[in-house]
């Protein structure tokens, strides 16, 4: 069988590698203008330091590469205020809460070290993703930390946070790959869309009325507005390994929001990653575990 396999695009800046090193120490400059009347706050690598806590700048950053360097100052400034509006307008009263909750996926890196320790009740979901609490408020998306978790209870947050994920509307069709495999294409201005794959199988019944097969399913999540996946069904499956670690690296390089550029294998429950990033290299390859293989060839060579 032949897999994917391509190098990845060099690193540009170390903290923020959607931008050279000049665009993010631009960037960073910009920051610290904006916040000039508070000699509290600093900026360094990729993280705002304030009294109230840090804020990272990957999602700024990734706003900047796509807009004209004369537009950064005002993106920077717009920025700012929907983070301080969301913080304003966080609800109040555990049921407000639960209403506005969401399980949110994230990078692995999502937060700076100085930040982990107060999002400790994080999860890991596989390698290059984790689970958070995020709140859905008309000016922004707040992740919960720590204290805000404790005073609602976390159980109660997470099945909140699965009922109205869930019930979040996304957009769908199906497409083929450039290898011919049907393609499942999850997309929408909701910045819950790859979180969905939290809750693949209810995901899959309600676009396709059918449930995933036993196998499971294969899938990426370039960005936060894209989920892509191939139930392990039929004998496109080798096909669909290549479609979609192709499709995952290519998005993930082109569209805001950037999650994983990783292929996954969801099944019962379990994501399991089939990407190998060689950091040595700065390659990419699709290593399936010799479980997953036996059934990409039972399904390649028989279709059931």
């Amino acid at each position: 069988m032949k897999f994917f396999r391509s190098k990845a695009t060099p690193q540009h800046d170390p903290h923020l590698p959607a931008l050279t090193t000049d665009q993010a120490d631009h960037l960073r400059d910009l920051v610290r203008r904006h916040h000039a009347g508070d000699p509290r706050v600093t900026v360094a690598g990729d993280t705002v330091h304030a009294p109230q806590g840090t804020r990272a700048l990957h999602n700024l950053a990734e706003l900047c590469r796509r807009a004209d360097p004369r537009e950064w100052h005002r993106l920077v400034e717009h920025h700012f205020r929907a983070l301080d509006g969301a913080e304003a307008a966080t609800p109040q009263g555990s049921e407000q809460i639960l209403r506005s909750a969401y399980l949110r996926l994230l990078p692995e890196d999502a937060f700076p070290p100085e930040a982990a320790a107060s999002f400790s009740y994080v999860r890991r979901v596989a390698p290059g993703l984790q689970e958070a609490l995020a709140l859905d408020l008309p000016e922004a998306v707040r992740l919960l930390d720590d204290r805000a978790v404790a005073e609602v209870g976390l159980e109660a947050l997470r099945a909140a946070g699965r009922a109205n994920l869930v019930r979040e509307p996304v957009e769908y069709e199906v497409a083929q790959g450039r290898g011919g495999a049907t393609l499942h294409i999850v997309s929408g201005e909701s910045m819950f869309v790859a979180s969905k794959a939290l809750v693949l199988a209810d995901l899959a019944r309600a676009v396709t009325g059918r449930d995933l097969p036993e196998e499971g399913a294969l899938f990426t999540v370039p960005s936060r507005h894209y989920l892509v996946f191939h139930p392990l069904a039929g004998r496109q499956v080798v096909e669909a390994v290549n479609d979609l670690a192709a499709f995952g690296l290519g998005a993930h390089q082109d569209n805001p929001g950037p999650l994983s550029p990783r292929l996954y294998w969801w099944r019962k429950g379990t994501v399991t990653s089939l990407t190998h990033i060689d950091e040595a290299t700065r390659s990419f390859s699709v290593a399936p575990p010799e479980e997953l293989m036996a059934i990409l060839r039972r399904l390649h060579e028989t279709g059931a």
